[in-house]
């Protein structure tokens, strides 16, 4: 089941701690994190998040983070299996929906949240 989601992209000043400073923002709203995504890019972290609650979250990280803006994503609950990302891959091929981004996390009873930044996102919504 795909749909159009939220999702949070913050940057921060990279430093020993960061990501808890932040998470121990996020953990304090009681809002739980579905996906996350984070790298280091030289002098910078980068967080993307999709949450229960991504404007009481973005607005609690605030003061941590140098930026925090939303984007749309699309987000695709799915069974984790061996394939099902190939099988997505494949669908939006086909479909001449090119893949910009991928993350996902996998942990509730045998499904996996995979989060998608695609160059149609509706398209992608709709035709997975």
């Amino acid at each position: 089941m795909a749909k159009l989601c939220g999702e949070i992209r913050a940057t921060v000043t990279n430093k020993v701690g960061r990501l808890a400073e932040v998470t121990d923002k996020v953990k304090d709203t009681g809002v739980n994190i579905l996906a996350l995504c984070a790298w280091v890019e030289g002098d910078m972290g980068h967080l993307l998040m999709v949450t229960a609650d991504n404007d009481k979250v973005c607005k609690a990280i605030t003061p941590a983070v140098e930026i925090c803006e939303f984007g749309q994503v699309v987000c695709v609950k799915a069974a984790n299996t061996p394939g099902t990302l190939n099988e997505i891959a494949h669908i939006l091929a086909e479909a001449g929906v090119g893949i910009d981004l991928v993350y996902s996390t996998a942990g509730d009873a045998g499904k996996a949240t995979i989060v998608l930044r695609t160059t149609d996102n509706a398209k992608a919504a709709k035709i997975i």
